[in-house]
């Protein structure tokens, strides 16, 4: 019996494989290793996939190369799959190198598509790098590859050169990297060396360019500063509501923004996917922003196996919207701006008073109409089933409850050659993290919930940080409680919503951080605002002594409103002696801890400027 089964089993696998159809790029005059534009032949071949059936599109190993040819508003797509499904791109570790200002793939209204095994690249990035030769008080020496990254000095200012493209150095990151592991410099956060790349400059000779001026932070001579001539360009691998994606065994050396995007999408997978620097090239950096970001997804974000190096923003962001309600029109309707295109009709969605911040009552969408003023669309008009919620007025909020993605995120290496943060969540679906090594110039893991800025939603409502080693994070995180410096503690939870007294309710629930190894320099392991349920337990922490301490968070634990807090059970260095619990709007019962010492807050600013 047991035989029979394995046999049917068998059939049943090379049926389904016999069901594929298989095409080659070569079938529409692509040949590898041409340097001919490929996206030709990629077009006829999507073409060839319209329907249901099962194809794979495969492309015999080698290196394919993908022109631009933007025209100035949209940049070109080498992979344009809208309206597909049930394809898979098979790169048989190919190379697909781009030019010029492109998107690597568009997924759009897609279903069962899956892109495997290749690697992408710019044959001329829009980064360079420079290594640090001098620096004094009066100028900065650097060498740049001029073969790699040419340039030109123009009237005394270096302007960089690439496909179709000549751009100074943007002041967006900008980040400094020692020059041994190629991380990023502790305690340097974006621009350390300030407006020297926009100073008078004069080549040198030996690849040496000089620049006039002073810097912010000294560099050490061997350190690697990248130079971004791009910010938010497009994004590389866009998927929009689309259901059921899987990239798997990917290589992405750079992107023009963030390398994988997903919105009102379901189910997506990364599995052995990374945004890492091309190494092999000398480079320290990758894609231009976050290697991956989810907004208003459903379904599971699953994220496996993955290493991203030298990329321009966070390892990962998963959440929804905070639609602001611009105004209340009728006793159904209200008007957003453009963030409310983040709901269809027939989608549930629920209310928020901005004084609260607690997830309310929940409507039905009816209509949703753009509104436009002096023919240009200002945002949306969205009607419900039924009366919205009595008390809601402008200012309030609303978010979707069908747009909502659980994250599980495994196995993965979180490091300190990117720049800023590792992990961002925030969504009411349940979030795994497991198994991951975090070495992490800011915070490892931030859990926010936005009501002020980026208006990131929202409550958290079970989170799980388990079996994780966390190791010298935040080298690079709050020093002087700057905003844009990269997080308080190695754990760092600070939704927008402000507590005001011990009674006030929490804005997140039943955050779980166990069996890890914290292994610190500095004394901060978790910075938490109003949450009810947080416990850290079963831990083990290490001191390490790798850096100097400088963190303004001087107490282990620095809690805010938060209520039902457990801290017990955790193996600690007898080498780490700070074994302080601040808290503020709460009382000492909110907190049972063991080895930890509770006090509160006094003659301190918690909030960040």
């Amino acid at each position: 019996m047991k035989k029979s089964f394995i046999i049917i089993s068998l059939l049943l696998v090379f049926t389904a494989v016999e069901a594929q159809k298989k095409i080659s790029i070569t079938e529409f005059g692509a040949s590898p290793d041409s340097h001919v534009n490929v996206i030709p032949a990629v077009r006829q071949a999507v073409d060839a996939c319209k329907g249901d059936e099962e194809v794979v599109i495969e492309f015999p190993t080698g290196r394919y190369d993908f022109w631009s040819s933007f025209d100035g508003k949209a940049p070109t797509i080498g992979f344009d799959l809208r309206r597909l499904k049930n394809v898979t791109i098979e790169g048989n570790g190919s190379e697909f190198i781009f030019h010029g200002n492109m998107q690597i793939a568009l997924l759009e209204d897609c279903e069962n598509i899956t892109l495997r095994n290749f690697s992408i690249d710019w044959e001329r990035p829009y980064i360079s790098q420079a290594e640090i030769v001098e620096a004094t008080a009066d100028y900065l020496d650097v060498r740049i590859d001029k073969e790699q990254y040419p340039y030109l000095i123009e009237n005394g200012k270096i302007m960089f050169t690439g496909e179709g493209w000549k751009q100074p150095v943007v002041r967006a990151y900008n980040n400094l990297y020692d020059a041994e592991r190629h991380e990023i410099v502790t305690q340097t956060w974006d621009d350390p060396l300030g407006s020297i790349f926009e100073q008078p400059a004069e080549e040198r000779g030996d690849g040496i360019v000089r620049f006039l001026g002073s810097t912010p932070y000294k560099p050490d001579k061997g350190m690697i500063v990248s130079l971004f001539h791009a910010r938010y360009l497009t994004n590389g691998i866009q998927i929009f509501k689309s259901k059921n994606t899987l990239l798997k065994n990917l290589t992405v050396y750079h992107a023009l923004s963030h390398g994988v995007v997903g919105e009102m999408s379901e189910n997506i997978t990364l599995d052995n996917t990374s945004m890492t620097a091309n190494e092999a090239k000398g480079r320290v950096f990758s894609i231009v922003a976050d290697a991956s970001h989810f907004v208003n997804c459903k379904g599971v974000i699953k994220v496996e196996n993955c290493a991203h190096t030298g990329q321009g923003d966070d390892f990962i962001n998963v959440h929804g919207r905070n639609v602001v309600i611009q105004s209340v029109v009728d006793g159904r309707t209200i008007e957003t701006k453009n963030d409310g295109r983040y709901n269809l009709v027939g989608d549930e969605m629920w209310f928020l008073n901005r004084e609260t911040a607690q997830r309310g009552e929940t409507r039905i969408v009816e209509a949703i109409t753009p509104v436009y003023q002096d023919g240009k669309q200002t945002g949306y008009r969205i009607s419900f089933t039924k009366d919205i919620p009595a008390g809601i007025k402008t200012g309030d909020f609303v978010e979707s409850k069908t747009w909502t993605a659980s994250l599980e995120l495994r196995n993965c290496k979180i490091l300190k050659k990117h720049r800023a943060r590792g992990i961002l969540v925030t969504t009411p679906k349940d979030v795994v993290i497991e198994n991951n090594y975090f070495r992490t110039a800011g915070t490892a893991i931030l859990i926010e919930g936005d009501i002020d800025y980026w208006f990131e939603s929202g409550a958290n409502t079970n989170v799980q940080i388990r079996n994780n080693v966390f190791e010298d994070c935040l080298t690079s995180g709050n020093r002087d409680g700057d905003r844009w410096q990269w997080g308080d503690a190695v754990i760092t939870i600070t939704p927008s919503h402000r507590p005001t007294s011990d009674k006030t309710e929490p804005y997140h629930r039943n955050i779980d951080i166990h069996n890890n190894v914290f292994r610190v320099f500095d004394p901060p392991l978790v910075r938490a605002r109003s949450v009810r349920g947080l416990k850290f337990t079963d831990n083990e922490i290490v001191n390490t002594n790798s850096y100097p301490s400088y963190s303004w968070q001087k107490s282990s634990f620095m809690l805010d409103g938060c209520r039902e807090v457990l801290i017990r059970n955790n193996k600690i260095d007898a080498a780490y002696t700070t074994r302080d619990i601040l808290i503020e709007h709460m009382k000492k019962s909110d907190v049972k801890a063991a080895d930890f010492k509770v006090g509160f807050v006094k003659g301190m600013k918690t909030y960040l400027n």
